[in-house]
């Protein structure tokens, strides 16, 4: 078996993996960055909204995000009424504009970045928490490699590998789950924008451009909805939003579409930090799509926890990861208020079972805490 040891493990390669890795580059603390080989999935047009844009400045990221975006200046929605709003980024401060992700592109520049900090590995076997050390276990082709280290971080996504080898649960807020699919490019003549969003009675979508030939589509309802089931073949969705304004205005007729369902609930770590480990991104907290926050949520916890970590091994007190669990957790409460003033904002279909659940409060509509919300068939 081979054996390294190094400072911090980051488990998981995505958005907030890579950027906690190259903070830490930054700061000359020794770690590894795991990469497991990513599956193969439906790439999504993913925004970073106009409120991110200065702390990526202030992280000194803004030009590395740029080059692998491209710039969007709104967004369209009918939500709540029958009218279309719109809102432009140009009424926003400092910035005016969002951007658009091309997430392959920056996880490709993240890696050179982080290349003298990578290890490739194929699964993670084992992690646990020793005397104060952190040992991860990964298979590395057919071998066996031990990583001990002061603190071992979960950057995994919903997926919550390391929370899951060290029994922590993640609790789930709601049932929220998507269906996702890729669609031949088209602009509405009514809209300026390309990111559109609609309610609809058992749920509401959003069409966004990933480049000049292909929209993505992703329609979200409460899992065992009278739509769930329906929504997993496309041939069902032009029937499903036949009620709908636009949404129905991007569909393609007589066009097969591969659909692929996914969870998009809001979720925490019963606890999101502990001695020699802690969680960021989608593994700690994870939010609605409707915030349009996720990868904004992941930049955050990587900054956030480049710094506590740094305070951990410059004084070796666990506090200053006790204080970015609690801070999380703040952030998480806040997000939940806020998401629930947002679902009652659409008053249509009071009878509908969809929004009934959706406008519950954050409290009423908690469940039991789940090993893994990934673990939720679609």
């Amino acid at each position: 078996m081979q054996r390294t040891v190094t400072d911090v493990t980051i488990v998981g390669s995505g958005i907030a993996g890579s950027v906690l890795s190259l903070l830490l580059k930054r700061r000359g603390i020794k770690h590894v960055l795991l990469a497991r080989e990513e599956r193969k999935s439906i790439q999504l047009s993913e925004t970073l909204p106009p409120s991110t844009l200065p702390l990526l400045e202030q992280m000194d990221l803004l030009e590395l995000f740029e080059e692998s975006s491209s710039r969007t200046f709104g967004y369209h929605s009918i939500w709540g009424s029958e009218h279309v709003i719109s809102d432009d980024f140009f009424n926003h401060n400092p910035f005016k504009f969002g951007l658009k992700l091309d997430k392959p592109k920056l996880l490709g520049e993240f890696r050179k970045l982080n290349q003298d900090n990578i290890l490739s590995f194929n699964s993670l076997l084992d992690v646990d928490v020793i005397d104060g050390r952190a040992f991860v276990t990964i298979a590395v082709e057919k071998e066996e490699h031990l990583i001990e280290s002061k603190l071992v971080i979960d950057a995994t996504g919903r997926n919550s590998a390391v929370l899951k080898q060290l029994g922590v649960l993640t609790e789930s807020f709601d049932e929220l789950i998507s269906f996702t699919c890729h669609l031949p490019f088209k602009k509405h003549p009514n809209l300026i924008h390309k990111v559109f969003v609609e309610s609809f009675e058992q749920g509401w979508g959003i069409v966004s451009s990933l480049n000049k030939e292909i929209n993505v589509m992703t329609i979200f309802t409460q899992k065992g909805s009278a739509v769930h089931q329906q929504l997993k073949s496309y041939r069902n969705w032009n029937d499903i939003l036949q009620p709908t304004q636009g949404l129905k205005f991007f569909l393609e007729e007589n066009y097969e579409a591969k659909v692929i369902g996914g969870n998009a609930n809001s979720s925490k770590a019963s606890k999101i930090a502990g001695n020699h480990w802690l969680s960021l991104g989608d593994a700690a907290i994870s939010f609605d799509p409707l915030s349009s926050h996720g990868v904004s949520n992941a930049i955050y916890c990587a900054n956030e926890a480049a710094n506590s970590i740094q305070v951990f091994l410059e004084k070796g007190a666990t506090q200053s990861l006790n204080d970015y669990g609690h801070k999380l957790s703040s952030i998480f409460q806040a997000y939940l208020e806020h998401k629930s003033k947002l679902y009652n904002t659409e008053k249509r279909w009071s009878d509908s079972s969809f929004w009934q659940n959706a406008r519950t409060t954050s409290t009423e509509n908690r469940r039991e805490p789940i090993s893994s919300v990934s673990d939720q068939k679609i």
